[in-house]
């Protein structure tokens, strides 16, 4: 079945992946964030089952969900992206990878809407006209067709556009997945700025207070760095508001149909440089989480751990000092 013949899940949907039915992942066919693919949550679970394991590969998981495994483009997954190479690629066949710290493992994937094949030597685009025929009433109007063939250099140019688009694609899963990231380190980084706590702030000396402040001032720059990312992913030049919309226009109106167009040499251009802006933006984001998300993160969590162990201490100090002070139980 094509993925273009299945409407879109309206919420998780089980694919068996054993003979008995009890063994089973979870696919999302066509969300909004992928219209042209689908998604798989497999349960970490099921890489525990020796006998289900060994079934765990993408192109067996793509015909377990009642789809041609041959309309693979391309899929993600941690992170990660790899080209189905016109389904040649070996890295199909291969056992997905165990997710980390017994996590459930997420793959995305991007299918062609038609079986694929390669690209023809020449096109014939046809175009019809009327003509009135002199001589020959009773006829009317008769249609003529006129075959016109796309060059080598037109065939050429429209493979590079799809070449980075595939890419683009992809990269733009890693956008959406370093965006809900961002999102996520951003709330924490928001609960952790807070005053101290009426027992913190006893159990911190003149320096603490000074070095909480330090850490309030980074997580404050942090989540400003990291808000730019955002708005960068939201409103910039990859989002909807900038010229993502028509490139995906030229690729389903002139690549997919394989009809050249004036200006075909400088859209290439664009394609390109609309990928490499994403490289940057991925890029941006990553820096804007690991230098300062995660370790303004990290620095306030530590502080707050450290104190939070001080106060206890003093705590229990105090229990202790006070059962000292009473006087002894009557005999």
């Amino acid at each position: 079945m094509l993925l273009s013949q299945r409407n879109p899940s309206l919420s998780w949907e089980p694919v068996p992946v054993d003979q008995s039915g009890q063994s089973v992942a979870w696919a999302w066919y066509r969300p909004a964030a992928i219209p042209t693919g689908m998604m798989f949550l497999i349960p970490a679970s099921l890489f525990a089952d020796v006998n289900v394991v060994a079934g765990l590969s993408l192109r067996r998981m793509v015909a377990l969900a009642g789809l041609d495994p041959g309309q693979i483009l391309c899929w993600t997954v941690n992170g990660m992206n790899f080209d189905a190479v016109g389904g040649t690629s070996p890295m199909l066949d291969q056992i997905l990878p165990f997710p980390a710290n017994g996590t459930n493992l997420d793959v995305s994937i991007w299918m062609a809407a038609i079986p694929q094949t390669g690209w023809p030597v020449g096109y014939a685009s046809t175009a019809t006209y009327s003509q009135q025929f002199a001589g020959y009433p009773g006829y009317g109007l008769a249609t003529m067709t006129v075959a016109a063939a796309i060059s080598n250099e037109d065939q050429l140019l429209l493979e590079a556009i799809e070449s980075n688009w595939k890419d683009i694609i992809a990269l733009d899963v890693r956008v959406a997945s370093l965006r809900k990231e961002i999102g996520s380190v951003s709330a924490r980084l928001g609960s952790l700025n807070r005053d101290l706590s009426s027992h913190e702030r006893l159990a911190c000396s003149t320096k603490d207070i000074g070095e909480w402040a330090d850490c309030r001032r980074g997580l404050r720059d942090a989540m400003l760095i990291m808000s730019r990312s955002v708005k960068e992913i939201d409103l910039g030049t990859t989002s909807g508001a900038g010229r993502r919309h028509q490139f995906e226009e030229i690729h389903e109106n002139h690549v997919v149909q394989r009809k050249p167009f004036p200006g075909i040499q400088q859209a290439v251009n664009e394609f390109e440089t609309y990928r490499k802006i994403l490289q940057s933006v991925i890029g941006a984001a990553q820096a804007s989480l690991s230098r300062g998300g995660r370790d303004a993160e990290m620095k306030a969590s530590s502080f707050l751990q450290r104190v939070h162990a001080k106060a206890m201490s003093k705590r229990k100090e105090g229990k202790f000092l006070f059962s000292k002070s009473l006087p002894p139980p009557p005999e």
